[in-house]
């Protein structure tokens, strides 16, 4: 009677040597994914991060020169120190207070509503804060994110799966705001 038995034990060794590998893969795979949604919100948070800040009591910021080279560059700097805890993160020279390579950042300014997003032009009068229609700043990061495991296999030259690494894109827009306290008091 101890023979049965014993079959059952091998046979209970080799499903578990079947379903391991299997679950493995299902493993890697929920945790990549949920690494590239956790990368994708922090981008995305970043991207608002630079946009708010290049528009917020602002149309000063983007005059031609020193104010806004000043302002570009605290855009820039404000992106990578919200995307600092990236996986792939990698800043310029060990300090994310003077920028970063991943994400890349990138911006521009949209000077009517449904306008074109084009680099800034100081005849469009952006720093003009008595503008009918207010210019809006967009904020683009650019990432590449490198996954765990690729899951992925070439049959007859033809790759199905996912790649070893992901490079997607967010942005944000804000409009400019100009809040002149001297000519609107509340009403008590």
């Amino acid at each position: 009677m101890t023979l049965p038995r014993r079959r059952e034990h091998g046979q209970s060794l080799v499903e578990f040597a079947l379903v391991v590998p299997l679950m493995l893969i299902v493993l890697l795979a929920v945790l990549d994914f949920a690494r590239i949604y956790t990368a994708m919100m922090s981008v995305e948070s970043a991207a608002r991060e630079a946009a708010d800040y290049g528009t917020t009591l602002g149309a000063g910021k983007w005059q031609a020169g020193a104010p806004m080279d000043a302002t570009v560059s605290e855009m820039q700097r404000r992106a990578c120190i919200a995307s600092s805890n990236l996986p792939d993160y990698r800043d310029l020279d060990g300090d994310p207070t003077n920028g970063c390579d991943s994400p890349h950042f990138d911006y521009c300014l949209t000077t009517s509503v449904g306008g074109t997003c084009s680099p800034v032009n100081p005849a469009a009068g952006c720093e003009n804060p008595l503008r009918s229609d207010p210019c809006t700043v967009t904020v683009t990061l650019t990432h590449e994110f490198k996954l765990f495991a690729p899951f992925s296999i070439e049959i007859a030259g033809v790759r199905i799966g996912l790649p070893s690494s992901i490079t997607f894109q967010r942005d944000s827009t804000f409009a400019m705001t100009d809040i002149d306290l001297s000519t609107s008091t509340p009403s008590p």
